[in-house]
Parts: C-alpha cells; sequence; structure tokens
C-alpha cells in the first residue's frame, strides 16, 4: 500500500484501509482527491465502502460471509486505539465476553495484559512512594521466614504422630515423592536467595508440577 500511494500523492485525509482499497486503482491519484458526500456523517469524506465502490468492488456487508467480515473489521482495526476501542465495546455485550472467555488464548491475552497494567501501576505507586518499596520488601521477607517456621512446626507435628502410626507402602511412597518436592523447592529458593536467578531447569520445574509420584 505505501508503494502505491507516495507520501506525496497522499493528499486526502483517509484510513489506511481506504487508501489499502483504492491502491490497484488505475486512476487512484485522482479519485483520492474527491471524496463522496456521506449522508450520515453530512460531509465529503471517505470510507471503507466508498472506496470499494471507487476501486469497482462491491462493498462489504452484514451479509458478507462471516470470513469477509471479520478479514473487514480486523482492516479496520489496524490501528491500536482503534482496535482497543472496538475491542471494549465488544467485551461489554455479555455474550460477546462470555464466547470471547471461551478461548484459552484470549483469557491467556488479557490475563497477561491485566497483570501487565498492574504490574505498571503498581511500579509508579512504588516511584511516587520510594518507602514503599523497602516496607513491601520487609513484609515478604517476613512472609518468607513465616512460610519456614510454619514449615519446620508442621513437619515435627507430622513426625510425632508418624511415630506411631506407620505408614503403609502406598502412603509411603506418595511422601517420599512429595518430600522430593519440598527439597527441590527448598533447593530453588536457597539458590534465589543466593543469585537472585528465577530460571529453572526443565527438570526441577516438572518435578514442582508433578501432583503424584511416578
Amino acid at each position: 500500500v505505501a508503494a502505491a500511494w507516495p507520501k506525496r500523492r497522499r493528499v486526502t485525509k483517509a484510513s489506511w484501509t481506504v487508501y489499502q482499497r483504492l491502491a490497484h486503482a488505475p486512476r487512484r491519484f485522482e479519485i483520492i482527491k474527491d471524496p463522496p458526500f456521506n449522508d450520515r456523517l453530512g460531509e465529503y469524506r471517505w470510507t471503507v465502502g466508498a472506496a470499494e465502490r471507487a476501486a469497482g468492488r462491491a462493498p462489504r456487508t452484514a451479509t458478507s460471509p462471516p470470513e469477509e467480515t471479520v478479514a473487514h473489521i480486523r482492516d479496520l482495526a489496524r490501528d491500536d486505539s482503534v482496535a482497543a476501542a472496538a475491542a471494549t465495546e465488544f467485551l461489554r455485550r455479555p455474550e460477546v465476553a462470555h464466547r470471547a472467555m471461551s478461548d484459552a488464548d484470549t483469557r491467556t491475552a488479557l490475563y497477561r495484559a491485566q497483570r501487565d497494567r498492574d504490574d505498571q501501576a503498581h511500579a509508579a505507586l512504588q516511584k511516587r512512594n520510594p518507602a514503599l518499596k523497602r516496607i513491601e520488601h520487609s513484609l515478604q521477607f517476613l512472609e518468607l521466614t513465616g512460610y519456614c517456621h510454619n514449615y519446620v512446626a508442621g513437619i515435627k507435628k507430622a513426625v510425632q504422630h508418624l511415630h506411631d502410626n506407620p505408614l503403609s507402602g502406598e502412603e509411603r511412597a506418595v511422601a517420599h515423592h512429595l518430600l522430593e518436592q519440598v527439597q527441590a523447592a527448598t533447593d530453588f529458593c536457597r539458590s534465589v536467595i543466593d543469585t537472585g536467578e528465577l530460571s529453572m531447569d526443565e527438570q526441577l520445574a516438572r518435578l514442582l508440577d508433578e501432583e503424584e509420584p511416578p
């Protein structure tokens, strides 16, 4: 489209989609200078439908096949601000929102966007209140030590109970597997404390995600 419309030829304010629809029109440089009158807007302005008619194609309508309609909407939403406004409007409809959230990729994208937005808001809050970061650091450290104290206290209580109530072979297998996860998580936590590196290898990630012994 850019090649079909050198900058000096882009004389009329119109959307990218209008220029795209007229990109192969033989008289496009003359056509673009003469936008048709739009009855709905009450002014001379190019619309996508008008551009398609000027290019000799029937404009897409609500009766077009769904895939054509979707493609048309996608063209109109190339501008991020337009896409955001359209998505906001569509997701206000309960049925549309329900169908959108039924798609796993859409849910992931929305959750990621919400998390990123929360992170940005939190970072801005920390920037305005430098003391907040130190307070949160102290709270996170207390949370970590609390987990450790609770685990140690719980294990002491569990071991005393096991002394009088031996486990079966199957129960021992499950307990050993869970203790392996605990040990792996402990080693990983110690590594993060010492190095600050959060990445873990595939084997460790798989072990921590397993709910049952192999």
